[in-house]
């Protein structure tokens, strides 16, 4: 399998003036092409996939399936903003490599492409806010723990939130969803009614952190709480954790601009969500509300916190 870095460096060999698609998947059923159209515009090239209906474009991506002759049909990513190179880059390597395995690779592609859509829909925000990057930090430490917990492979996997999961880790029997409030809240907000409606028992994860000017040990920036998390995963890894990254909105070439946004972590808290647990679920609210965003009071929620035990875990 080709690596993100691979793929970026075999694209910018290429000349784009020149014409010509250059194939990338040996090793892959589908034959993926990379070149570019309209002259420095990114191109990658999908072939023999069948006729796909209705794959819908973005204001960053341009993606159609066209006639690449009388009998077949191919899908076309084709590249508007140079500024977003290393996001389309990532997006189809992420393609190639979730659809390798797959016994529907045309349909494992439209699929995933579809998950990147909500990134691409807000490709032109920017660097992520403030409680954006509080946000991704706790997922980050939650991943960190859990690598050293149950290993790189099961952790990185469990990691759904980037997918636009309705939980942020699914794990076989059970389900974590992750949260970040500031140090002196006394709340939380659950942004949809799907966010804790699930049949299995799970867990519900609050650090509380603020922003902070002060750099030290107690502090911790994005880009550094990254660089922990990626120090833990073998290189087989690399790429995935990094597409998840972009899926979250987090990309390396920004680095430097959230170095000065540092957060200090006060305290994590763990709730067990079971059927006694305050929460809406579609079965306990009218049909006719369609969702619902609320707050949960945590020192309401208390006696569904799991206390520390005498080596700290919880």
């Amino acid at each position: 399998m080709i690596s993100i870095k691979e793929l970026y460096n075999k694209w910018n060999n290429i000349s784009p003036f020149t014409g010509g698609f250059l194939l990338v998947s040996e090793d892959h059923p589908l034959s993926f092409h990379i070149g570019y159209v309209n002259g420095e515009n990114k191109c990658f090239m999908v072939l023999n996939t069948g006729k796909v209906d209705r794959i819908t474009s973005s204001k960053a991506i341009i993606a159609e399936c066209v006639q690449a002759t009388t009998s077949e049909y191919a899908l076309r990513f084709t590249l508007n903003f140079a500024s977003l190179d290393e996001l389309f880059v990532k997006l189809c390597w992420d393609l190639i490599d979730a659809s390798k395995a797959s016994s529907n690779p045309v349909e494992k592609i439209v699929v995933q492409y579809k998950s990147w859509m909500r990134l691409l829909q807000k490709a032109s925000v920017g660097l992520l806010s403030s409680s954006s990057q509080k946000g991704l930090i706790g997922e980050l430490l939650y991943l960190e723990e859990l690598i050293n917990k149950i290993g790189e492979a099961t952790a990185i996997k469990a990691w759904v939130g980037p997918e636009a999961s309705d939980q942020d880790f699914i794990f076989e029997n059970t389900w974590s969803e992750i949260k970040t409030t500031s140090i002196a809240s006394d709340a939380v907000t659950i942004s949809s009614i799907q966010q804790l409606d699930c049949s299995e028992n799970g867990h519900l994860i609050v650090y509380f952190m603020d922003k902070t000017s002060s750099k030290g040990q107690i502090t911790i920036s994005l880009p550094e709480m990254t660089a922990r998390v990626k120090v833990l995963l073998s290189v087989q890894y690399h790429d995935e954790f990094s597409c998840k990254l972009a899926k979250s909105g987090y990309f390396d070439k920004d680095a430097e601009h959230y170095e000065a946004d540092r957060y200090r972590l006060a305290e994590k808290r763990t709730y067990i969500v079971d059927s006694a647990f305050p929460r809406l679920i579609r079965n306990n609210i009218p049909a006719e509300i369609a969702n619902a965003r609320y707050e949960l009071c945590l020192t309401a929620i208390d006696a569904h916190r799991v206390r520390r035990t005498r080596n700290g875990c919880t």
